[in-house]
């Protein structure tokens, strides 16, 4: 049931100023209070007030995303620098394996030919 805030208090005072016993006064506030939170659940299912999206929930919402982009983002920036060490490395090795390639061949050369 939704809370809804009543002046009871001042409600029942008004009540029993205006001329009403105390019996009266207890049952038309204990009356209003009732009409009063039926009136908000009536509201609230009738207009589905309870799935509305607020712009607190839609920030919320939104900062979420952007960390979880952010997640993302480093997540792919780690994983292209890991990438990028890969392929110089690799460019290295080549490099090296040429390099040997190469003395061998002229060494063959050399062996065979002179």
């Amino acid at each position: 049931m939704a809370a809804i805030a009543i002046d009871t208090h001042a409600f029942f005072n008004t009540l029993k100023e205006a001329g009403f016993t105390e019996k009266q006064a207890e049952a038309i506030t204990s009356l209003q209070k009732e009409t009063a939170t039926a009136t908000v659940e009536h509201t609230k299912h009738e207009y589905r007030l309870d799935g509305i999206v607020t712009n607190k929930d839609l920030d919320a919402r939104i900062s979420a995303t952007e960390l979880k982009i952010k997640d993302a983002e480093l997540r792919i920036v780690t994983q292209l620098s890991a990438v990028q060490q890969d392929i110089q490395m690799t460019k290295w090795t080549n490099r090296a394996l040429l390099a040997v390639c190469t003395i061998g061949t002229g060494a063959l050369i050399k062996i065979a030919f002179f």
